[in-house]
């Protein structure tokens, strides 16, 4: 982590040290909620979520948050009649300031979950610990319990579904899906003056806005802000990366996640 970083990751910790006195004030989280798709499960996999709501000015972290705060933590083994859950993550915002940049999510955030029953016939009982952090001018840590009950007996008709399905599906269409052209994304590892990372995104020409870039990689390598340029019908960007050393880069995969108001895509290459 470059120096600027660290030093805003130190001043971030210090303000938590003031988070009794942020909490005495109106607290920014508008509300916090387990909710799902379906009045009543049928046995299958059924949609639900977790709802968070923040007050104007403040945001909330992705599972990678960056130079600074903290990534949310989500601990289900509370949970009764539940095989499995799978959260998915959909695509952050980049916030870009001097010497700090974070991902994470603007206002609040809703992140989809797939649950597997157990048993066809009985209640599936979410139970959630979370952690997690939240920002504006100071960095607040906060814990939750929640707790979500869907009844067993469901038909799997759309008359199943709750108010809150619509806002599912429209959180889980903006989780990022595979490229299926992943050879249209090429990355190039160059070691001269300074380590560069050169990204080219085919198929990008004049009249396609440029998506948003989020680098995701080992700890410890740290990826900077990409500069995006155009090179006839590819776009092309540039970041320095730093690690304690050029060996430890070298093979290492990275996430590439291209993110637009259309939706985002992903693709895995190694450097």
């Amino acid at each position: 982590m470059p120096v600027l970083a660290r030093l805003a990751a130190i001043l971030a910790m210090a303000a938590w040290m003031f988070y009794p006195a942020a909490a005495a004030a109106a607290d920014p989280v508008t509300h916090l909620r387990l909710v799902a798709a379906v009045e009543r499960h049928d046995g299958g996999d059924f949609l639900a979520g977790v709802d968070l709501g923040l007050a104007p000015g403040w945001k909330t972290y992705w599972r990678r948050p960056g130079d600074s705060g903290i990534a949310p933590q989500f601990d289900w083994s509370g949970s009764q009649n539940v095989a499995a859950v799978e959260l998915r993550w959909p695509a952050p915002e980049r916030f870009d300031d001097p010497g700090d940049t974070t991902f994470g999510y603007r206002e609040g955030a809703v992140w989809p979950l797939r649950v597997t029953p157990e048993n066809a016939d009985a209640p599936v009982v979410l139970n959630l610990s979370m952690h997690f952090g939240i920002c504006a001018d100071l960095c607040i840590p906060r814990e939750s319990s929640l707790s979500l009950t869907v009844p067993a007996g469901g038909t799997g008709s759309a008359g199943d579904e709750t108010e809150d399905a619509a806002m599912l599906r429209a959180a889980l269409a903006r989780v990022p899906v595979p490229l299926g052209e992943p050879e249209r994304v090429t990355v190039r590892w160059r070691d001269n003056s300074a380590p560069v990372l050169d990204v080219r995104l085919a198929g990008c020409g004049e009249s396609c806005d440029a998506p948003v870039l989020i680098v995701d990689g080992p700890a410890n390598i740290w990826f900077g802000v990409p500069r995006p340029t155009r090179e006839g019908g590819a776009l092309r960007y540039e970041m320095e990366v730093e690690a304690l050393s050029p060996a430890m880069i070298e093979g290492e995969e990275i996430e590439l996640i291209f993110v637009s108001p259309g939706g985002a895509f992903t693709v895995h290459k190694k450097l």
